[in-house]
This record gives C-alpha cells, sequence and structure tokens, in this order.
C-alpha cells in the first residue's frame, strides 16, 4: 500500500511472521525505467524481507520490460503487475485497473514481461471493472502469457470499499487455471483469510495490517506492543534519516487507534520529534490503560 509498506514496515511484519510473502509499494514501472532516483530509493529492501515481489504499475511495455530487468537485478523475488489500483489518478492515466478494459495491451505487458526476467510474473487485478463476467477470460489469457500467480480483490472498480468483498467470482476463476490464485479485500485476520479463501491458494491482507502487523501473528497487549513500535520506529530512522521519525507519525497513530486512552495524546504524538518522544508518549499511554483498568 502506497505510503505505508516500505521497506521498515515490511521488516516488522517479517519480524512478526517469517513466512510471510510481501509485495513492495506500488510504483511507477515508468519512473524505474527512466531511473528515478527517489523511486529507486524507495524500491531499497533489506535481505530479511525475501521473498519480495516489486509491485509495478504503467501501460507502456517497453518500460516495464526495463523496470522488471532493474528489479531483477536489485535482487527482488519476484515480479508482480498491478492492474487493478482503482485510484482516480491512476485510472485516468490509463494505468492499474483501467488496463482491464484494453486486455490485449494487457496481455503484451505480461508476456513482454514473463520472456524478459527468469523471475516468476504475477498479476494482481479486481473482479473486473463492472463485474466479474471477464474474470475467468481474463486469467486464462494471463495464464498463457506467463502469468504465474494471479491475486485477486473482490471487488470491481465500480463497488465501493463499502461493499463487502466477493470470493466466488475468485474460486470460479481458480476452477479455471492451473496456477495459484490468491484472494484479497476486506481480510481483517489470519482466521477471516482462511475462512474465506476455502479452495484457493491463500490470501492477502492489506489495510488491517496498518497500525496492527500482529494480524499476521499473535494478538498481544498495548504494553507488549511497545517494544516493536519503538523497533518500526528506529527502523524509519535509519532508512530514510532525520525524516524518518515525520514520516513515522502517521504510523504512531495508526498504532494507538482504538485505544480509549490514547484519545487525549493525539496532539503529543503528531508532533514527536524523536524515538525518545515516542516511548515516552507510548509508556504514558501504557500506564493511564492500566490505571484505568485497576478503575
Amino acid at each position: 500500500m502506497e505510503g505505508y509498506t516500505d521497506s521498515p514496515f515490511r521488516q516488522i511484519c517479517k519480524q512478526l511472521n517469517p513466512q510471510l510473502l510481501l509485495y513492495t509499494e506500488f510504483t511507477s514501472a515508468d519512473g524505474l525505467a527512466y531511473g528515478a532516483k527517489r523511486l529507486q530509493e524507495k524500491m531499497r529492501f533489506h535481505a530479511m524481507e525475501r521473498p519480495l515481489l516489486a509491485q509495478i504499475f504503467g501501460k507502456d511495455t517497453q518500460t516495464f520490460v526495463t523496470a522488471a530487468k532493474w528489479c531483477e537485478d536489485m535482487g527482488f523475488s519476484g515480479i508482480d503487475l498491478n492492474m487493478g489500483c482503482p485510484s482516480k489518478k491512476v485510472v485516468r492515466s490509463e494505468h492499474g485497473i483501467a488496463l482491464r478494459q484494453n486486455p490485449v495491451l494487457a496481455m503484451k505487458i505480461i508476456e513482454a514481461v514473463a520472456k524478459a526476467t527468469p523471475l516468476p510474473v504475477s498479476v494482481k487485478t479486481r473482479l473486473g471493472w463492472s463485474d466479474a463476467s471477464g474474470l475467468i477470460d481474463f486469467g486464462k489469457q494471463a495464464e498463457s502469457a506467463g502469468a504465474q500467480l494471479l491475486a485477486i480483490h473482490g471487488r470491481t472498480y465500480t463497488v465501493p470499499y463499502s461493499v463487502p468483498a466477493q470470493f466466488e467470482p475468485i474460486k470460479a476463476l481458480k476452477q479455471a487455471v492451473s496456477i495459484p490464485v490468491l484472494a484479497n479485500g476486506g481480510i481483517v485476520s489470519i482466521e477471516d483469510g482462511m475462512a474465506k479463501s476455502k479452495g484457493l491458494d491463500g490470501f492477502l491482507i492489506g489495510q488491517a495490517a496498518i497500525g496492527n502487523p500482529w494480524v499476521f501473528g499473535t494478538p498481544v497487549s498495548f504494553r507488549e506492543r511497545i517494544p516493536v513500535i519503538l523497533h518500526h520506529a528506529q527502523a524509519m530512522v535509519d532508512f530514510y534519516g532525520a525524516h524518518g521519525i515525520v514520516a513515522f507519525r502517521k504510523h504512531l497513530l495508526a498504532y494507538v487507534k482504538g485505544i480509549p486512552c490514547a484519545k487525549q495524546y493525539r496532539s503529543q504524538l503528531c508532533r514527536v520529534g524523536s524515538v525518545e518522544d515516542i516511548q515516552n508518549g507510548l509508556n504514558e499511554i501504557a500506564n493511564q490503560e492500566v490505571n484505568h483498568e485497576l478503575r
């Protein structure tokens, strides 16, 4: 997820569950192909994050190929072609889910990348534009073009996130192809994913992990979470330098979301300037939580 699933966050998730398959943030193939330093820096990762798929998007076959080769040289475990992002800006540029409206181009991209790199190529998409009627055909063509894994979000482009994801069309797709198929969309826990993905090869958890990487492992108390949160904060500083603390603030607010005793500390947490500030704020919240429980 753009702006959240960077290397420091992925390291935290992997620390809590070493068996995870991870994806990078949504990254422009054009930018990587043209040597954009900011994007190349964004794609840096630690060896502990493997297996790690480089998630790239675009619409130009050659820039996809160039970007894929760059990702191969960087040591990624695979190339994930995003053909599902519903962002209006992305769709206006004819990227993401817009490629489902141009299946000929979509297949050319998959085939070109699959031929250009020995790395496994996966495709992430949605049920469809406005319905799931074309999903099976798309999946079969993608497999024939060289895709080795499909990850399907259980909503169409026109369906809002408030509508529950649909998994039956994904299961129908699985019956029609021989490559692994993963489900995505509104999955909030390992147990939830196991139940919703029966008959599939696995599932993805996205938004539910923000502020709660323990979603991939064992639930713990807030006080037990503090060392992991501090580790994440320090990893942000190590990765981004002085700006890391500023970039971490949104994660910090997500970590304390839903904790009643944290509300009075939100303004303080929005202004933290060091790992020590973060530790002090978290300890105060933990102490308040204990005192509240003793009343």
